[in-house]
């Protein structure tokens, strides 16, 4: 059956476990985070090695098999679990043995296939047939994308409130905004600052100003702000700050002309009559990339639509040279801003 990750997340609360788990997405934590509740819920922590049982990638398929079909000792159930199970890397000697396990796991496992470091793509064909699979053989199939950054916020806070640390839910947003909306670093910057400040005590904003890093496409963003708003010391402020992360032209300019073409799709989207919501949608941005369109939207707001076809037009203009020809990055990056400025001033006129 194909689920949602709302609903995965409901069954595994309410100890609702099926013998057949595939599981992947855009968000690797929260995959990882459901693949530790069902082993912790039906095995436990410290499973003995005949119950849990861990491989990666394609396994042989009679390895896998013989693993799933040995019972349990001392134990109802035991849980296989193989990392990074790609259906695509599948040989044609051996696919349709993989089939058959799918089809066949007994009641006495749980086998649980997953992908944190491998991206799946549901209309590829060995994709699409062993997903079928899963399905028709009453596994769940769950793709888990990016969380929404309220949610992740609200994560942020639990975490914290567990070892009685307090975050208010608007500095965790900030923190999510921060990090680029992405769960696993949004985790790590929060264990972070909940070492800093101790337990019993209070993550404020200045700590975060202080500890965590922006992620690249946090910077672009308030780069492109400045752009638009005129502000040239901001602009080549956020440059020197970006080149000295030794963060390289090539990376810098692929989020710049991101965030530009979100805020030219935004325009477009609401000079249609469509909000930030049904335009994300419209756009396939989903979860913490819906979050980050809502504010692109919010920012094209005031923009006239004919620079923001100019500003897409010189970013890719930029990406052709970067890419062609020996350039100097740094000085490539600042003359793009500079025709960005131009172009802000003669639409101003």
């Amino acid at each position: 059956m194909k689920l949602t990750e709302d609903k995965l997340n409901s069954a595994l609360r309410a100890g609702r476990f099926e013998r057949l788990y595939f599981l992947y997405g855009k968000e690797p934590f929260l995959i990882q985070m459901y693949v530790d509740k069902i082993i912790r819920k039906t095995v436990g922590d410290d499973a003995l090695d005949f119950n849990l049982q861990r491989l990666e990638g394609c396994p042989e398929p009679d390895l896998l098999s013989d693993m799933v079909d040995t019972l349990p000792v001392f134990a109802e159930v035991k849980v296989v679990t193989v990392k990074d199970f790609d259906p695509e890397k599948f040989v044609a000697a051996t696919e349709k043995k993989y089939h058959e396990i799918a089809s066949n796991v007994p009641d006495s496992a749980i086998l649980v296939l997953y992908c944190v470091n491998v991206d799946i793509d549901e209309k590829k064909n060995k994709t699409k047939k062993f997903i079928d699979t899963v399905d028709k053989s009453g596994g769940v199939v769950c793709s888990i994308d990016l969380m929404p950054a309220p949610r992740i916020a609200e994560l942020c806070v639990r975490k914290a409130a567990k070892d009685g640390i307090v975050i208010s839910q608007d500095d965790a947003l900030f923190l999510t905004e921060r990090t680029g909306s992405r769960m696993n670093v949004a985790s790590d910057e929060t264990a972070k600052l909940m070492s800093y400040v101790g337990k019993g005590g209070t993550i404020t904003r200045e700590h975060i100003d202080m500890l965590v890093p922006k992620q690249l496409e946090a910077e672009v963003f308030d780069l492109a702000n400045a752009i638009n708003s005129g502000r040239r010391a901001d602009s080549y402020r956020i440059i020197d700050e970006l080149f000295s992360k030794q963060i390289n032209a090539v990376s810098i300019m692929g989020a710049m002309s991101g965030t530009f073409l979100d805020m030219y799709c935004a325009k477009l989207a609401k000079n249609a009559g469509l909000s930030s919501q049904a335009a994300s949608g419209a756009f396939g941005y989903f979860g913490g990339k819906a979050w980050a369109f809502g504010r692109s939207y919010n920012a094209a707001v005031g923009l006239d639509i004919a620079y923001l076809r100019e500003t897409v037009k010189i970013l890719s203009e930029t990406d052709i040279a970067l890419k062609s020809v020996p350039v100097d990055g740094r000085v490539l990056v600042e003359e793009t801003v500079t025709k960005l400025f131009m172009c802000r001033e003669k639409r101003r006129r």
